[in-house]
């Protein structure tokens, strides 16, 4: 009989630049960065069955079917979270008259929009913010409920052994390379999933005033991410009732199966880590292209850096490049509005992970638009409308696996002539590329509780299911302009 080893193979990725023809995680070497997390959940070589001389081979084609979409999701997430404003709540513009730097505004400014109001010249303006990401969907799918089927690999005619031909699970009907002896083939692995996935982000920013009309900034995010995965998988037994090539090995509990001794086919999963460090700096520019009586555009352009781990899911793993123009009216009620494009370069998080192949991270249109509102000298309150366009992206998908119905014979072989079951159908998540729109509302304040000091607070709250989302992103921060 054939001999292989039951491989169950889960993988979601944050990947960064490796080497073209690389596995980031191979069989049996112990990783730990946390993009080995899933593919390492049963084992550095898989789950092994309960009878080493009679294990099977399930196929990991669901990497780009299934979990594949997640890697350029949650990596771009993970990476690319919606920082706060860097610019200043506080601007100042030159008095000519008084021969002195005065506030040139009664508003503190939006929280995760802008506006073209710059910070002053020779203005230092630094902030200190902490978000809390805890995603729990992804395109619409709870990733508490992520169901995945592994169907067996086809196995060749070793040669040996006698009146055995090769097994292929894909055999079209009447052909005996997936019943009789080959009966085994019509197994499969149901599992759900369920990934946790939570992220610490602080970041410190710091604006500096070149001119009254020209600003730079830095952004510099350090993160603390938590990755847990839990799988409840069963083996799906499809050949002869009285022929149980796979089987967990057994245990306490395992219920009885209508075979001589109890046979496991149920086992639980799980595995869980966490890092920390530095994310991906993002540096920029902004320049004020026309400034009125109360209404002003700027110019700019943001520029990511890869400096975060991407193998631990703190970078994108590729450059990124986002020019925006951003306008804004000053008055109590100050409406303001930003849009820009990012472009992004090349990552494994977009490519193959089993090879290390790069592909080109998906461009994202991005936009916001709404109002601060002056309700005291020390007090702002903002509402904008925060999102992007995100064109040809991997996305998850939901849809149904049809089993290979149950050998009816009831003897050794997987009879053609006894019949089968009815074939199960199982919901199954894959993949689709397509664009996505990924839309919330920013709800924030602004208190100045003395001097030029600043406390914010901010709730970003999901409005449709695009992409890897949390319902709910809490920032609180505190900034100072010198």
């Amino acid at each position: 009989m054939p001999r292989a080893s039951l491989v169950v193979v889960l993988c979601v990725v944050f990947a960064s630049t490796v080497a073209a023809g690389q596995n980031l995680c191979p069989l049996g070497v112990v990783s730990d960065k946390l993009i080995c997390v899933i593919p390492q959940l049963f084992g550095v070589n898989g789950v092994q069955v309960a009878d080493p001389a009679h294990q099977g081979h399930f196929e990991a084609s669901f990497l780009d079917s299934s979990f594949g979409p997640l890697s350029s999701d949650i990596a771009r997430q993970a990476a690319l979270v919606p920082l706060a404003s860097p610019s200043s709540g506080i601007t100042f513009a030159w008095d000519a008259s008084a021969n002195i730097f005065i506030a040139s505004t009664d508003s503190f400014g939006p929280v995760l929009s802008d506006r073209a109001e710059t910070i002053g010249r020779h203005r230092l303006f630094l902030a200190f913010d902490y978000q809390y990401f805890n995603f729990d969907s992804v395109d619409g799918i709870s990733l508490r409920r992520l169901p995945v089927v592994l169907t067996h690999q086809d196995d060749a005619d070793d040669g040996v052994t006698p009146g055995f031909s090769t097994c292929s699970v894909n055999a079209p009907a009447g052909n005996s390379s997936n019943t009789n002896q080959c009966g085994f083939v019509r197994d499969v692995v149901r599992t759900n999933n369920s990934i946790d996935l939570k992220i610490h982000q602080f970041t410190t920013f710091v604006t500096f005033g070149l001119t009254n009309r020209i600003d730079v900034s830095v952004a510099i995010p350090i993160e603390d991410v938590r990755l847990g995965v839990f799988s409840d998988a069963t083996i799906g037994h499809n050949d002869t009732n009285s022929r149980f090539k796979h089987a967990f090995t057994p245990r306490t509990g395992c219920p009885p199966s209508g075979a001589p001794e109890p046979v496991c086919l149920e086992q639980p999963f799980s595995n869980i880590r966490t890092t920390s460090g530095i994310g991906d700096i993002t540096l920029r520019v902004k320049g004020t292209a026309w400034k009125g009586e109360r209404a002003g555009v700027a110019l700019g352009v943001d520029v990511r850096v890869p400096t975060g781990d991407s193998l631990n899911f703190l970078g994108a793993g590729a450059a990124g490049v986002k020019p925006f123009v951003a306008w804004s009216y000053h008055a109590r009620v100050s409406p303001h509005a930003v849009v820009g494009y990012e472009t992004n370069g090349s990552s494994v998080i977009a490519g193959d992970i089993s090879t290390g192949k790069k592909d080109k991270l998906p461009g994202a249109l991005t936009y916001s638009a709404g109002a601060d509102f002056w309700v005291t000298k020390r007090l702002t309150v903002a509402a904008d409308i925060v999102g992007q366009q995100v064109f040809q992206a991997r996305r998850t998908t939901m849809t149904t696996f049809t089993e290979l119905g149950q050998c009816q014979d009831g003897a050794v072989l997987c009879d053609p002539d006894a019949g089968f079951l009815p074939a199960k159908v199982d919901p199954v998540i894959s993949q689709a590329t397509e664009s996505y729109n990924a839309t919330n509302l920013s709800l924030g304040v602004r208190v100045k509780p003395v001097g030029a000091l600043l406390l914010t607070g901010n709730v970003l709250i999901k409005l449709n299911d695009g992409g890897l989302r949390a319902k709910f992103v809490p920032l609180v921060g505190l900034s100072y302009t010198f």
